[in-house]
């Protein structure tokens, strides 16, 4: 079935699209949380600032009335000795300092026994501007009790900020006051000087602060807090001292308002407030989810917030997003269709190519291909196939060539195999004492021609044989092994001894050498008439008695011929009797491999001789170790030469 065309260049424009979108992604992402956590970052250091700003305006405004009541107490203390002219000169601290707005001090009693027992003088500034002065020491209002006169009295010359309260009697508002020690001439405290700062008044100057920050115009008594910035101020004790709304301010407290979402993150920011901490943190202030950014605030042991709706600060960055995704992605379809073009225009001569190629395909060697105006990989592609066409052609002619050499090569190798085969003996005539031995072998060379051999033959009534492997595989092995035939004949046509023909055999081969090839071998002469077996091994594989008992022979391993001259071989000897076999084989019996890759092995030759025990003659024990060999290696590939050889008694 034909499969359908695909364009490249459409395929390679999806892949460019999808590389491009998920870098896209990849990069709007990165984008989107930068910008966000960017602009994040910005506006909480923008609200920092704000926060800095107002406790700064703040302190300062602490920082006057405590510098202009040092100043004034020195006033005071020049007129101690005349009241009527304390009196003036707390007229004249209002005037010098607007931001405080009231004064007075509270004497001891009976400091002035004309004064009577509760003298209190109080300098008031009113919305008109004006300033009075009167005595509001009474037994209705009894100072003597109050927080501001009782710390006032045993503060230090660094003074003491009280905390606030609603002052009925004097500013007629909610106020805190600054308190200093009066003391006479012997530094004995005579009373407490108090320059008090209207709560409303501190309220409105931190919320200018807050809202021209942010461009919002201020509206004195606004409730409409909840959804704009403002700040805050807290007692110690977690009151409200500012407040956007006036109903709050040293009538609420903080943890009054427990009950949004975040009543841990609520709770925890008004105790760090509470107790001096700087932080920033995340709240539903009033049912809006909120950042707060606090700060202790002078001297005072009070706490300044700035709270900043949530969205307030999100917003710009989700929006900034917004925008550099929708550029992103104009980018992108304007890249598409700039691409797509590019792309179109660039692959058009792969078309061409494509075109030629079908007909080279074809055997049309000669077709035209496109002509080129770049030189890129294009048309390095378009020479290659100029290339190949010329390759083809000739490859082709060799090819023809290699064939008919091939075939003449392995017709000569099958002749090499029939050659080989028919060197091997085929068993005893009757009149040599071939009715007194059955004798047989077989050779299963793994490629064309194999490297093992087997020879026998009868001289003076006894059995010349031999068995052997040769290193290596193929024409080369087949060489060596019939090298190795031809000279057992002849050294065996002269000597009766297996050593010494084996002795002679590794001379010879050892000198003649440069190959580094060697040979495995196995020699023995049988005595036809008492079974007397003389025998020599060269670094073959033992031998197999088969008889009433299967056992391996006895072998001196020595070693392989071809690889030292000179070595003295050491010749055994035992006896054959009659009913027994001997099995001579070469490795390729014992290493053949199944589908797993495990070897036939020793025990299981010695288990398949042991089922040899019916056989009636040398062939079908072969016959019966072969059908062994081969259910077990169940198909899988010959891997080495294969030979047997069996002499039956």
């Amino acid at each position: 079935m034909k499969q359908k065309f695909h364009s490249f260049s459409g395929r390679l424009m999806r892949r460019i699209i999808l590389v491009m979108l998920f870098t896209m992604a990849i990069t709007s992402f990165l984008i989107v949380i930068s910008s966000a956590s960017g602009t994040v970052s910005v506006l909480k250091d923008h609200y920092r600032d704000i926060l800095n700003m107002a406790s700064e305006r703040t302190a300062g405004m602490f920082r006057v009335v405590e510098i202009s009541s040092a100043n004034n107490i020195d006033e005071i203390y020049k007129h101690l000795s005349d009241p009527d002219q304390v009196a003036s000169a707390l007229v004249s601290e209002l005037r010098l300092n607007p931001h405080i707005t009231g004064c007075g001090i509270g004497f001891i009693p009976d400091y002035y026994p004309a004064k009577g027992h509760w003298f209190e003088p109080y300098a008031r500034r009113y919305d008109d501007g004006s300033i009075d002065v009167k005595q509001i020491g009474s037994g209705s209002h009894d100072y003597f009790s109050q927080e501001w006169y009782l710390k006032g009295l045993v503060s230090s010359e660094e003074g003491y900020w009280s905390e606030p309260y609603f002052d009925e009697s004097g500013a007629g508002n909610m106020i805190c006051s600054y308190v200093l020690p009066v003391r006479d001439k012997e530094g004995k405290a005579v009373g407490a000087f108090g320059s008090d700062m209207s709560l409303s008044w501190l309220t409105e100057r931190l919320q200018e602060v807050t809202y021209k920050s942010e461009g919002i115009g201020v509206k004195k008594g606004s409730q409409q807090f909840d959804q704009r910035i403002y700040s805050f101020i807290l007692s110690r004790r977690g009151d409200y001292i500012s407040h956007p709304d006036p109903a709050r301010i040293l009538k609420d407290n903080y943890f009054n308002h427990i009950g949004g979402k975040n009543n841990d993150r609520y709770i925890q920011i008004g105790q760090e407030m509470m107790e001096g901490k700087s932080n920033v943190r995340i709240a539903d202030i009033d049912g809006i989810r909120s950042y707060v950014f606090y700060a202790p605030l002078h001297d005072s042991g009070w706490s300044m917030g700035v709270v900043v709706p949530f969205k307030t600060i999100w917003e710009p960055g989700k929006v900034l997003a917004i925008i550099i995704l929708l550029l992103l992605a104009l980018g992108l379809l304007a890249a598409f269709f700039l691409i797509r073009r590019a792309i179109q225009h660039t692959t058009k001569p792969l078309k061409y190519l494509a075109r030629s190629a079908e007909q080279v395909a074809e055997g049309h060697f000669d077709t035209p291909l496109p002509e080129l105006h770049h030189y890129d990989e294009i048309h390095q592609l378009r020479d290659s196939f100029e290339h190949m066409q010329h390759a083809l052609a000739n490859y082709i002619e060799e090819l023809k060539d290699a064939t008919a050499q091939q075939a003449s090569m392995e017709q000569e190798l099958e002749i090499a195999r029939k050659i080989q085969m028919a060197m091997l003996p085929k068993g005893i005539p009757l009149e040599q004492g071939g009715s007194d031995i059955d004798i047989s072998g077989r050779l299963t060379p793994a490629k064309a021609v194999g490297g093992d051999i087997y020879d026998y033959f009868i001289k003076d009534d006894k059995l010349f044989f031999c068995i052997g492997d040769v290193s290596g595989k193929g024409v080369p092995a087949s060489l060596v092994m019939s090298i190795t035939g031809a000279m057992f004949r002849t050294l065996a046509n002269s000597n009766d001894s297996p050593a010494a023909i084996m002795k002679e055999l590794n001379d010879n081969m050892s000198k003649r050498n440069q190959s580094m090839m060697f040979v495995t071998l196995f020699i023995g002469i049988l005595d036809i008439a008492n079974g007397e077996l003389s025998y020599c091994n060269a670094g073959h594989n033992a031998p197999v008695i088969v008889g009433s008992v299967v056992r391996v022979l006895d072998v001196k391993p020595n070693i392989a011929i071809g690889i030292s001259q000179g070595w003295e071989y050491v010749q055994q000897t035992t006896t054959l009797n009659p009913g027994s076999s001997l099995l001579l084989y070469t490795d390729g019996l014992t290493e053949a491999e199944n589908q797993s890759h495990e070897l036939f092995g020793i025990e299981r030759l010695l288990k398949a001789a042991e089922g040899t025990s019916d056989c009636q003659s040398a062939s079908a024990i072969i016959d019966k170790i072969s059908a062994d060999v081969h259910a077990f290696v169940a198909g899988a590939e010959q891997s080495d030469d294969l030979t047997m050889l069996v002499i039956r008694r």
